[in-house]
């Protein structure tokens, strides 16, 4: 399974009991609604390292069973904690200002000059 694959490079130690069916479980969330930590086995990974791990474009993920494999359902891109640089880079080439971007990017802010 590509899951436990990629799971033993970093986690060699890994123990996986495909008898439970919680072997795979999310444990605990983020106040922003990402990944805290996901239990593998005996193996806890936080959000982000889950992210690295198994290639998933955010830590803002679903990780259910789909009989032998893992299925990960992601929401969104990056970190989720401000600006993309991709995103703001290409909304600048399709001729956005920085103001326009950054409004893009966090709602409700005001820009002063002082």
């Amino acid at each position: 399974m590509e899951v436990v694959e990629k799971l033993k490079q970093n986690h060699p130690e890994a123990e996986i009991n495909f008898d439970l069916a919680d072997w795979i479980e999310i444990k605990e969330y983020t106040d922003g609604g990402r990944v805290k930590t996901l239990r593998i086995g005996n193996v806890n990974l936080s959000g982000v390292e889950a992210r690295t791990t198994f290639g998933l474009k955010s830590a803002n993920f679903t990780a259910k069973l789909d009989g032998d494999n893992v299925k990960f359902s992601v929401i969104g891109y990056g970190h989720g904690v401000g600006m993309s640089q991709t995103g703001a880079d290409a909304l600048a080439k399709q001729g956005k200002t920085a103001e326009e971007i950054i409004h893009h990017f966090y709602i409700g802010v005001k820009i002063e000059n002082y």
